[in-house]
């Protein structure tokens, strides 16, 4: 396997500290959002639909040294960002990094920290939780069915790539990405095995 394989989808999710951006981008293409901009170093690709998430990042001038994708009603002239695509308007930032790696023809799509739910039925899982324009740690969880469909399209659109859901939460994987021929579940050991080869 060679890095030109794997796109890694950074979730936001509490299980995706057992991977750190810094080991994965020398093993394929990191896409992570919103306030992982803060990471050090940077995923390759940041995205952030939300229009106050998104004026921060471009106000802090990273969007003019990194890749920063956000809906187009949210550029800032000469900020550096570039608009995300209109076919996929609507979508959350986790969806539409797993449709910009789908689009640049990654064999392998890594979905990494998204953990959906929480082991906390009343508590959000987030590990940004607490940060400006984030809910607090103590809020209740989101509701995620609209990522689950908004992955589940794009998985079946690219019916030629393979999506592997990495380390899921409690094992929960939506069943209507299971059922997809193209998608997979794998352990941390697993993941690890694949990426290192």
């Amino acid at each position: 396997m060679n890095k030109n394989e794997f796109a890694f989808i950074l979730g936001n999710g509490e299980t995706r500290k057992e991977f750190l951006i810094k080991d994965l981008l020398c093993k394929g293409k990191v896409f992570a959002c919103n306030r992982a901009y803060h990471e050090n170093p940077p995923p390759h690709t940041l995205v952030s639909v939300d229009k106050d998430m998104a004026h921060e990042i471009q106000n802090s001038g990273y969007s003019s040294k990194n890749v920063h994708y956000t809906r187009e009603s949210n550029v800032i002239k000469n900020s550096g960002a570039l608009a995300l695509h209109k076919k996929y308007f609507g979508y959350s930032s986790g969806p539409n990094c797993v449709a910009l790696a789908a689009n640049e023809n990654f064999p392998y799509i890594c979905l990494i920290g998204m953990d959906l739910h929480s082991l906390d039925p009343e508590r959000i899982n987030n590990l940004y939780a607490g940060t400006k324009y984030y809910k607090q740690k103590t809020d209740k969880p989101q509701t995620f069915e609209n990522w689950v469909k908004q992955i589940q399209d794009i998985i079946k659109e690219f019916s030629n790539q393979r999506f592997i859901h990495v380390n899921p939460l409690l094992d929960f994987t939506p069943s209507e990405w299971a059922l997809l021929s193209n998608f997979s579940v794998t352990t941390p050991n697993e993941f690890r095995l694949l990426i290192n080869n």
